[in-house]
């Protein structure tokens, strides 16, 4: 029996990363993100629930860490093939965007995962002697390696230059001997600042337009911290209140050099700035005393499996500082597994489980046990609620909208905080010709989103009732939280000539033909033709 729960724990930790890294589904409104956090969810509930049944039943299992970073590395070394696969056009890409993002909606996802799979490479180069596992451990890093490369993000290669710098500098630590020695290793260490140096400014002058979108991103985010430093504005307030702040600082600075980088914005591609944001200094206090106190725990008792943990983490929180990791559960559930293994290696020698009374056991078990079970229901009842939206929305394209309007409405107990679910159902409530309603659950989603297209939403919503001042006043919102779209102001145009205001619906309509385009669109070319025809005294020709 014992032998059988060996592979216990390895099996559900692989079945759990397969989840987070591979699956899609197209009967969930979000194909590729949510199929994956259901999975993790969903494995999480079941692993809990088997875990309590062995310890209830008495039944012994063994967690083997090698045969754990054994799977992490074939699982992100299948990733990488399949980015590769992709580069090569011998696989469709899932995104219409991006040539290479493996099985995820974007490069940001791909390129985060591959990025845990280096320290793990460096792991077996490390502990094992074998020939034939340091060649496929060489292996493994150069695909992981050519998968970032060929994703084309910028952070990945980052990722790749400091975490084998850092573990060369590691490494050699302990070889210093005399005083030429000390030189070059001091002298080895300038150079590697001075590489990172130039090497993020040439990452920045790479994508300049998309470097300096997110500088915009992190001077608002900023302005956010400030304003409640010390607890932050709560989970989830970043999408709350971000394009506000976006609004407030382009009416602050209506010729700044980002009006043209503008648009809606749903992370500051900064997990640190998000945990400041949302948390605030306390945040960071208790990030600083984490990341303290698993230093301590790999020095009390340092090993090979402590030292991966630690530049895992190193990878991560390179990611965390330009990008979105944590927006993917394979993230949360690699740090997890490296808290865990730090605190394992740290505190070895002292045997928790045994020294713990049999009461406190059964209680905690017994906790562990219910815990899984209300998750397991929760994602069942999730999943089923998402999977009915994916189909009356898909009902409601084909021009059912006001057949599928009462089964929108029943999905309100399940998805009520659910910005996106309540964005859709004021929409189709629009479509529907239902304005106070609409009015109603768009006001409840504006509650965690504050985003552009809700703002044109409830906009056009006033049009439709004649109440042109309300309407008025988020169009004008919309206009200042992306400066570079056009119609909010093609929709103040229509406004201010309804209500008889010729000089304000022709300065508009000046100011909409001269305005800069960004995206030379249909819809776009469309708006400055309509406004040059009203316009005698300007030219009609493009």
């Amino acid at each position: 029996m014992i032998m059988k729960n060996l592979y216990i724990v390895p099996i559900m930790f692989g079945i759990l990363c397969i989840g987070a890294l591979f699956v899609n589904s197209s009967t969930f409104t979000d194909s590729q993100i949510f199929p994956k956090w259901i999975f993790a969810f969903a494995g999480l509930g079941v692993i809990g629930s088997c875990l309590s049944v062995l310890f209830l039943t008495g039944k012994k299992f063994i967690c083997n860490i090698k045969v754990l970073i054994a799977i992490i590395v074939m699982l992100c070394v299948c990733q990488a093939g399949y980015g590769i696969l992709q580069f090569c056009n011998l696989l469709s890409p899932i995104s219409n965007t991006y040539k290479v993002t493996g099985s995820f909606d974007n490069p940001a996802g791909f390129a985060v995962c591959l990025c845990v799979g280096l320290p793990c490479t460096i792991y077996f180069l490390l502990d094992m002697n074998t020939k034939s596992i340091r060649w496929s451990s060489w292996i493994a890093l150069l695909i992981i390696s050519i998968g970032i490369l060929m994703s084309e993000s910028r952070t990945g290669l980052l990722c790749i230059v400091i975490v084998v710098i850092v573990h060369l500098i590691c490494y050699n630590w302990r070889k210093i001997h005399g005083g030429k020695s000390i030189i070059g290793f001091y002298f080895g260490l300038m150079l590697f600042f001075v590489s990172t140096v130039f090497l993020i400014t040439s990452i920045y002058q790479w994508k300049k337009d998309s470097a300096d979108g997110r500088l915009l991103i992190w001077e608002c985010s900023w302005e956010m911290i400030k304003d409640k430093p010390i607890v932050g504005h709560g989970i989830g307030a970043f999408e709350a209140h971000y394009m506000e702040y976006q609004a407030s600082y382009f009416e602050r600075h209506p010729d700044s050099k980002y009006t043209m980088l503008a648009d809606n914005v749903k992370h500051p591609f900064n997990e640190f700035l998000l945990v400041g944001v949302q948390l605030g200094v306390g945040g960071w206090i208790i990030m600083i005393i984490l990341c303290m106190f698993l230093f301590y725990c790999y020095k009390r008792h340092p090993s090979t499996e402590g030292y991966t943990a630690l530049l895992t983490l190193l990878a991560i929180a390179i990611f965390s500082f330009f990008s979105y990791p944590f927006s993917y559960p394979f993230t949360w559930i690699i740090v997890a597994w490296c808290i865990g293994v730090l605190i394992m290696k740290g505190y070895e020698n002292i045997d928790i489980w045994k020294i713990t009374g049999m009461r406190v056991k059964r209680t905690m078990v017994m906790t562990l046990l219910v815990a899984s079970l209300l998750l397991l229901y929760g994602v069942t009842r999730r999943t089923i609620a998402e999977l009915e939206w994916r189909k009356i929305s898909s009902l409601s394209l084909k021009g059912q909208t006001r057949a599928m309007l009462p089964r929108y409405n029943k999905l309100l107990s399940v998805l009520e905080k659910e910005p996106y679910f309540l964005y859709n159902y004021a929409a189709e409530l629009y479509v529907g010709k239902r304005y106070q309603e609409c009015l109603k659950i768009a006001s409840d989603c504006r509650n965690y989103w504050a985003d552009y297209d809700l703002e044109i939403l409830q906009a056009e919503t006033y049009i439709s009732l004649k109440r042109y001042e309300e309407a008025e006043i988020y169009l004008k919102k919309a206009a200042l939280m992306c400066p570079v779209r056009f119609v909010p102001l093609y929709r103040l145009h229509y406004i201010y000539e309804k209500q008889g205001n010729e000089e304000k619906a022709d300065s508009l309509a000046r100011l909409i033909i001269d305005k800069p385009v960004k995206v030379n669109s249909a819809v776009v070319r469309k708006i400055k033709w309509e406004m040059r025809s009203l316009c005698s005294d300007v030219c009609t020709e493009f």
